[in-house]
């Protein structure tokens, strides 16, 4: 009798998994510590909110260190693509993430810069808020949406519950039309993409 009732509710249990992951299947992208502990595992391709195919100036500030270069990013449900050029029209690297691998080869950054880091602030900024917030709920942590006149203001605490008097601000995203700033509080860096006209 025992046995008759397991297997129905380890169905259920194995069914329920399936459908709260966000991540692609056959994924061998490592997880993106959003802090010291809380892992956060990559979305789907198949999660962005909008296509995205756009030449942007692409500026940056890592602690004292800053940078600003030509970048083209393109976004869609197969996956994200983003190259880097320089004043020149030289290649200074490229970005690829699939759902499946993700990577980044660049002469310029440092070797240690994971993919994974990269991808996921692009997540944050452009895929469904939703499916952002189930996967960070999953390790407690949250996506809090203001909308403005030009566009919305994304921030990200360290806690699901009373996000906003009781945790950390990890990362604000703000989105005006055809710019995006993003600022990680707790990793120190910030960069602003804007279309070029």
């Amino acid at each position: 009798m025992k046995g008759c009732l397991f297997l129905p509710l380890a169905c259920i249990l194995i069914l329920a998994s399936c459908a709260s992951t966000k991540q692609a299947e056959n994924s061998t992208v490592s997880p993106v510590y959003i802090t010291n502990t809380k892992k956060f595992y990559l979305l789907s391709p198949s999660y962005i909110q909008g296509r995205v195919d756009a030449q942007q100036l692409l500026t940056g500030k890592f602690g004292e260190n800053e940078f600003s270069m030509l970048s083209y990013l393109q976004m869609d449900e197969k996956g994200i693509y983003l190259s880097l050029f320089n004043d020149f029209g030289v290649g200074m690297g490229n970005l690829t993430y699939d759902g499946i691998s993700a990577d980044f080869d660049s002469p310029v950054f440092p070797k240690n810069l994971k993919a994974e880091y990269i991808v996921a602030d692009l997540q944050f900024a452009y895929y469904s808020v939703d499916a952002i917030n189930e996967t960070l709920e999953t390790i407690g942590m949250y996506i809090d949406v203001i909308k403005t006149q030009k566009g919305e203001i994304r921030t990200i605490y360290s806690n699901s519950i009373l996000p906003m008097m009781t945790s950390q601000t990890i990362e604000v995203i703000v989105k005006n039309g055809s710019e995006i700033n993003i600022e990680n509080i707790l990793r120190g860096y910030e960069y602003n993409l804007k279309e070029a006209e």
